[in-house]
């Protein structure tokens, strides 16, 4: 009875022992499996994110209003009235003032040394209009035309009449080394100006003056 008693009791013992250590190894394995899920969910994850966007070009542009560009040219007149109708001009920037690639010059308007002249709406035969042309390294051999018309306004001050272009220089790439050295040749470029035929003189009104067949006017 007593053998009995001790085999029971050492059966006990056995099984309390073989529960303690499954519920260790059970504890272990649940207190590991978390170790390997976030190792697994970091190395899948995207890398789009840390890509910087690329920078758009166009938008660090930069550009400069000029009153005055290296132009030559001359006038022409398509009337027997003895006044300029028509200047043809070109791009005449040499050295560094000739147009770098990824430089456009449009221009937008015309000045006068004196208000004998102005811009007119026609005035030449063909060619296209200076007035929002675009120069650039491909094309600054062409011409364009930029039309002109006698104001009927008389000159006291003795100003031989002359035409500037005004224009926008726009630098696509931004405000590089290569851009402002270009817009420093431009501003520096003595040929800013074409010179004009003076319009003739407005006939002489009053006493004494005569119209045709010899009639005051």
């Amino acid at each position: 009875m007593d053998a009995l008693r001790n085999r029971g009791s050492a059966f006990s013992v056995v099984l309390a022992a073989v529960i303690v250590c499954a519920a260790s190894l059970a504890g272990c394995v649940g207190t590991a499996q978390p170790e390997v899920t976030p190792g697994g969910v970091n190395t899948s994850a995207p890398e789009t994110g840390t890509t910087a966007p690329q920078p758009d070009n166009q938008s660090q542009a930069v550009s400069v209003q000029l009153a005055q560009l290296p132009i030559g040219g001359s006038p022409s007149a398509q009337d027997d009235a003895g006044a300029d109708t028509c200047v043809t001009i070109s791009w005449v920037g040499q050295q560094d003032a000739a147009i770098p690639s990824r430089v456009t010059v449009t221009i937008t308007g015309g000045s006068f040394s004196t208000d004998v002249y102005a811009h007119a709406d026609q005035g030449c035969s063909s060619g296209p209009d200076c007035v929002g042309f675009v120069f650039e390294a491909g094309n600054q051999g062409q011409q364009c035309n930029l039309a002109i018309a006698p104001t009927g306004s008389q000159d006291a001050t003795g100003t031989e009449p002359a035409v500037s272009l005004t224009g926008n220089v726009t630098c696509l790439d931004g405000k590089t080394a290569e851009c402002d050295t270009f817009l420093t040749a431009v501003q520096n470029d003595p040929n800013v100006s074409i010179s004009l035929d003076p319009p003739p003189a407005a006939p002489a009104t009053g006493s004494g003056a005569t119209g045709p067949r010899g009639a005051l006017v």
